[in-house]
């Protein structure tokens, strides 16, 4: 049988590993392996980075939350010129989905402060993988 509905509990999961140093550097990756490797390319001291391995859960979307993220992120003000932020498209659908993430050692939904709180890296890696998982604006 097609199961044509979306259900509460359908998630993508996106695991990533980020690497820090104690000067502020942020690396990010969605694998491990694919981060030291990364870091190993460009001559960077392994040893004085630490990497972590983390996961954070979205909702599958539905066809009512892509009608909200198309309200929140298509804008005119004028009824006939349309504008798009794709910055703000990508901040709202990780509001919209979240469901929980492991960043502060415990898994907690996260609020919208702590989003925004995010290293931009680490938000720009998780929310193309969001893209690359859902389709660019949730298609």
């Amino acid at each position: 049988m097609q199961n044509l509905f979306i259900e509460e509990d359908d998630v993508i999961e996106i695991k990533f590993s980020v690497a820090t140093d104690g000067e502020g550097a942020v690396f990010c990756d969605l694998s491990n392996e694919g981060l030291v490797k990364g870091l190993e390319a460009i001559n960077v001291d392994l040893s004085e980075y630490e990497i972590k391995d983390y996961v954070a859960n979205f909702k599958k979307p539905s066809f009512g939350d892509t009608m909200g993220l198309y309200d929140s992120v298509f804008t005119t003000s004028d009824g006939q010129n349309i504008s798009f932020n794709p910055i703000s498209a990508r901040f709202r659908k990780i509001t919209l989905l979240i469901k929980d993430w492991n960043l502060t050692g415990d898994v907690t939904k996260p609020t919208e402060k702590e989003i925004k709180r995010l290293h931009p890296v680490v938000a720009s890696v998780v929310g193309a993988q969001l893209d690359v998982e859902t389709g660019d604006l949730l298609g």
